[in-house]
């Protein structure tokens, strides 16, 4: 398995498909098989790149503590190691975030700019929800009920109300085995709950597309808008039929606009 050192840090990572290459970073609580949906449609086309970031998935840490600048360097120290110039950078929610610092941090490594989901800045509500989940956690909650509570916030109410869907997303997350641990996922709202970029993503001079799902009620249309701060030219979709995890509940729809977007 395919692994970078970075810093105080084992990073898994993944490569599928030829192209231009496409470095993709993974929301709060997922990792590369996040992607899952969409990777087929994309690597005809593209170079895709995608990692597992601290606190999820294969990656492995010494335990440390870890700030959203701590997953962009990863990903940097990634980007040098596979060789390429310049990447397009796709960033899902906390992946999103995770993209800004990165731009802000090296803009000559990033060519266009995808943030899905996202906004430079967690929402006080969005703060509460995701701290609530972790109480949830720690004071053992039933999995299964922990994930049902949890996908509340990301999925539609058409999704939530088919229970066929539901059961088969709860029986996948409880059998994956590569689990976040509780430490990683209170690791990840930390370092999602300091970050800032407010000030700063005036400096991002990349072509930036900005989606966001109608029924998101994590991270509202109206918050991701507030992206448009960024100096290089912007566009901003919403996609009908899904809420926070767009790429999930409509693939076809994600990847038409993330190619029509890449392609111009």
């Amino acid at each position: 398995m395919p692994f970078y050192k970075s810093n105080a840090a084992n990073i898994y990572y993944e490569l599928h498909g030829s192209g231009p290459p496409i470095l993709m970073l993974a929301g709060m609580s997922s990792d590369s098989k996040s992607w899952q949906f969409i990777l087929d449609r994309m690597t005809k086309h593209y170079r895709l790149i995608v990692l597992d970031n601290r606190g999820c998935g294969r990656t492995e840490t010494d335990g440390s503590s870890f700030e959203l600048k701590d997953l962009a360097r990863d990903a940097l120290g990634l980007m040098d190691f596979l060789g390429y110039d310049k990447y397009h950078v796709i960033g899902h929610s906390m992946g999103g975030m995770i993209a800004q610092e990165l731009v802000l941090m090296q803009p000559e490594r990033v060519d266009k700019l995808v943030l899905a989901s996202s906004s430079p800045k967690l929402s006080v509500k969005a703060g509460e929800i995701l701290e609530d989940l972790y109480d949830k956690w720690l004071n053992a909650y039933d999995l299964a009920d922990w994930f049902r509570i949890m996908f509340r916030w990301l999925f539609t109410k058409e999704a939530l109300n088919n229970k066929k869907f539901i059961d088969a997303a709860i029986i996948f997350a409880l059998a994956y085995p590569y689990p976040q641990t509780l430490k990683g996922f209170k690791g990840q709202v930390d370092a999602i709950s300091s970050f800032d970029a407010i000030s700063r993503i005036h400096s991002i001079k990349q072509s930036c597309l900005i989606m966001s799902g109608k029924e998101d009620i994590l991270i509202p249309p109206e918050e991701s808008k507030t992206l448009h701060n960024i100096s290089g030219e912007t566009e901003f979709i919403i996609i009908p039929n899904a809420a926070h995890s767009i790429h999930a509940e409509q693939p076809g729809a994600f990847v038409e606009a993330v190619v029509e977007f890449l392609v111009q």
